[in-house]
């Protein structure tokens, strides 16, 4: 091999990049010095940033030589080294190298990356354009998975693709801030980008070479492939999805590779000996068993666990409220949280005709649909692939829930959601809950105001066009989104204008607290800091201030229903704990990182608060543990609703399971199981995901007089 200097043009082109690269990086030095590295690594990667813009120069501006009878060689040991290159440009991105694998990682990252390389080679048949295209393709897909973690905590998973529609839609709530790992990323991806231009598309010259070289791509491809998918080898060997924590897994063993892990999970198998003509008979049998006669008006009582729930003889039923309120937390729950007033003074101080407590949630950060699933139906995504979201993937049929119930009740069952109707496909999915009306924020404001808003984003001016279209259009917005006021007023108006001969019940899925947190608006005075941590955290600041707005909303609804005759029921809980600073979950936590929590500690990044309250008398109650998926059973017995099967079936499920989520199981005694982990319970999780399996999935053979009432 032997070097050249370029032409004089080429040359002051390699200055040129080097120098611009140079100066960008001293330019933005800070970066480097970021809280989450040390002092002395942060340093150096700034100067492999100001190496990698040399290096940049003289790939620029040196050629390469190799002899002839050498190319073929050279050539092919670049194309294998290659996937080594693309290996730390994705994982630049995750804030790691790849120094810090261990061997057997690496190699398993290599063997997947090799993968894609070698997909496109037998496509192509030139390793120049196979590293370009395998390289723009990994270059795109780290940008998004780097962005995707930055905003809602959780790292980018294959059932993300299906939800890009929604993640569009909210992506322009946050700020893009540029960091080094931004910054050392494209320096590497420019450098892969010129190392891969050295290669050279070359073909063997005689047929059995060609053969050799498709055979062995293909049978390489073939033996991984077949290994991963339809054996158990990687998962015996070590590597499989971090279900509990996926961001912990991206980092510990790789970002592509944990998404390609995922992959495996994409299609939903049956759980283990289910048999759908065994589904009735399964539940009757677990009825039996805990003294409740299935043929009968009675059912456990979910909070007592004694066997003398009845429903309301009477055959009138209340108005039910539930409200999924957005990114609604209680962050005081987590640790020693101390802020300048209390931030939900109403609610915490409730406790007249009220229960209220904390239920589990299946998500974090983001991911509201699948709350609002769980929540509607009794059914728990735990038995579905992680990171799935059942909205946009599995929910194609009619399926039986809470609305059905009161269907059949004869309630009027309207959705309510301010913010755009394609969201999470509720548009579709809602009829096929039962629902007969779904109200989205296209039904209240005007299409060229929102239009106008979706074009260009500003706040400003949006504020401005409510306020001039209508009344009461400066009471409108919180931030960018409808306030809880606002959609607690039009809940009130909805209720007004009911029909009266029908029972009310309306699902109300709130926007105000959505994220992000960074930008400051000039329609929100915040309130609330907190006091007692060692350093002010902006975001969670800027939520806590939200969350105190949200407790004032709250009050007012309560408020206004204190004063209606009719009996009415109200339950409000959040969807899953806000994306703010890392930091301060650790700091509140008392971890050094959140991949060091415990079982317990991460279960607790689960936990929302929920209240039910009613404008008559009620037994009050503090349930100390309990999982969304036995949310609407509780509120249908609080309501003196007659309890389907399935109802019946949860209700004694949650005495010895009250938290069965996709992140772990607590069992009655407060035993924490991690999700994964077996369980003395196992065989009771299995028939509990055989049933759920035939309310969402088996749509030919779901077992009706299970899931609804009067079949």
């Amino acid at each position: 091999m032997h070097f050249e200097l370029a032409g004089k043009k080429v040359r002051i082109l390699a200055a040129a990049v080097t120098a611009f690269i140079i100066i960008f990086v001293a330019v933005n030095y800070r970066l480097y010095l970021d809280p989450e590295l040390d002092l002395a690594h942060g340093y150096a990667l700034f100067i492999v940033s100001l190496v990698c813009a040399v290096g940049a120069g003289l790939l620029i501006a040196v050629k390469a030589w190799v002899d002839e009878k050498y190319k073929m060689l050279a050539n092919t040991v670049l194309f294998f080294v290659m996937p080594i290159f693309s290996m730390q440009m994705v994982e630049c991105f995750n804030s790691k190298f790849i120094w810090n694998f261990s061997v057997k990682t690496g190699l398993a990252n290599y063997m997947v990356y090799l993968v894609f390389y070698l997909i496109f080679y037998l496509i192509t048949g030139r390793y120049h354009m196979t590293g370009l295209i395998v390289n723009i393709a990994l270059y795109v897909w780290s940008l998004i998975n780097y962005f995707v973690e930055l905003f809602r905590g959780t790292p980018f998973i294959p059932f993300d693709l299906v939800t890009i529609g929604t993640g569009m839609e909210v992506a322009d709530g946050y700020t893009y801030e540029l960091s080094w790992n931004l910054i050392l990323g494209s320096i590497l991806f420019f450098l892969v980008y010129l190392f891969n231009k050295r290669s050279v598309n070359m073909k063997p010259r005689k047929l059995k070479f060609k053969l050799l070289s498709k055979f062995a791509a293909a049978g390489y491809l073939a033996v991984v492939l077949l290994t991963f998918f339809f054996t158990d080898f990687s998962t015996n060997v070590g590597y499989k999805p971090d279900f509990w924590n996926q961001a912990r897994g991206y980092h510990k063993t790789g970002s592509f590779f944990n998404f390609c892990l995922n992959t495996k999970y994409l299609i939903v198998q049956k759980p283990s000996g289910y048999n759908a003509e065994e589904i009735e008979d399964t539940v009757y049998e677990v009825l039996e068993e805990a003294g409740v006669d299935p043929d009968s008006d009675t059912s456990t009582n979910l909070l007592t666990g004694e066997n003398d729930y009845t429903a309301s003889t009477d055959g009138e039923y209340p108005n039910i409220i539930f409200i999924m309120n957005e990114s609604w937390a209680d962050l005081g729950n987590l640790g020693d949280l101390e802020t300048n007033e209390d931030y939900m003074p109403f609610i915490h101080s409730l406790t007249e005709n009220t229960i209220k407590g904390y239920v589990t949630v299946p998500v974090f950060g983001s991911g509201t649909s699948n709350s609002e699933y769980e929540a509607l139906t009794g059914n728990s995504i735990s038995f579905l692939p992680a990171g799935c979201n059942v909205y946009q993937s599995y929910l194609n049929n009619e399926t039986p829930s809470l609305v059905s119930t009161l269907s059949t009740l004869g309630y009027s069952l309207t959705a309510y959601h301010p913010y755009y109707g394609a969201g999470w496909n509720r548009e579709s999915v809602y009829p096929l809950l039962g629902f007969d009306d779904f109200i989205s924020i296209e039904d209240f404001i005007d299409e060229d105001i929102i239009e106008t808003y979706k074009s260009n984003s500003n706040v400003l001016e949006y504020q401005q066009l409510l306020e001039e279209r209508y009344e009461d259009g400066d009471e409108m917005l919180l931030r960018r989104f409808i306030s809880d006021s606002y959609d607690y007023s039009m809940v009130e108006d909805m209720y007004e204008s009911r029909d009266e001969d029908e029972p009310f019940f309306v699902f109300n899925v709130t926007m105000q607290n959505h994220g992000g947190y960074t930008v400051s608006y000039s329609n929100f005075y915040q309130k609330i800091y907190t006091t007692n941590l060692s350093t002010s955290y902006t975001k969670a600041n800027r939520y806590l201030s939200l969350v105190y707005e949200t407790d004032a909303a709250f009050e007012e609804l309560l408020e206004y229903y204190s004063n209606v005759d009719e009996p009415t029921i109200i339950c409000m809980f959040g969807d899953h704990l806000p994306s703010i600073e890392d930091e301060f979950y650790e700091e509140l936590l008392g971890v050094d990182s959140l991949d060091n929590l415990t079982t317990e500690q991460e279960l607790s990044r689960y936990e929302i608060p929920f209240v039910i309250w009613a404008n008559y008398d009620i037994e009050e109650a503090e349930v100390d543990s309990i999982s969304v998926n036995y949310l609407s059973t509780l509120l249908s017995q609080v309501a003196g609703l007659p309890q389907t099967q399935y109802n019946k079936y949860l209700s004694v499920l949650y005495q010895t399971m009250p938290v069965i989520s996709s992140v772990g199981y607590v069992d009655a005694e407060g035993t924490v199981y991690a999700s994964g982990e077996s369980t003395p319970y196992d065989d009771l999780l299995l028939q509990y995901s055989q049933i759920a399996y035939n309310s969402l999935l088996d749509s030919e053979n779901k077992a009706d007089s299970v899931f609804y009432l009067g079949e």
